[in-house]
């Protein structure tokens, strides 16, 4: 069973701009102003698969403007059954920022700068 496990990822994706993805050589950074304006950048290192959506999907308990951990998360268990996850290290983080979408990414860490 999937669980959203709210963390506390040291910046805030609620009232957030539209973030820019860049993606280079298996690593992956995230970068929008949050709500004071302030620039985030969020660097996801050893990436295996990410996606931004603008529908939203929640799972019990999830708020639209928090960041989780998805434990028991089915898209991760589908990358290791199908061989691209050799380490039990990586995890599923999902970033909602309210209305205008959903990024979501299996890493095995991320370091914020902002």
């Amino acid at each position: 069973m999937q669980i959203a496990k709210q963390i506390e990822p040291g910046f805030s994706t609620a009232d957030a701009e539209y973030p820019v993805i860049r993606q280079e050589d298996g690593d992956l950074t995230l970068c929008f102003k949050d709500w004071q304006e302030n620039s985030v950048e969020v660097f996801f290192g050893d990436v295996i698969a990410f996606k931004w959506q603008m529908v939203e999907s929640f799972l019990a308990n999830e708020r639209d403007d928090c960041s989780y951990e998805i434990e028991g998360s089915e898209w991760l268990d589908l990358h290791r059954k199908q061989g691209e996850v050799e380490s039990e290290e990586y995890k599923h983080y999902k970033f909602n920022f309210n209305a205008i979408g959903q990024f979501e990414v299996l890493a095995l860490c991320y370091i914020v700068k902002t």
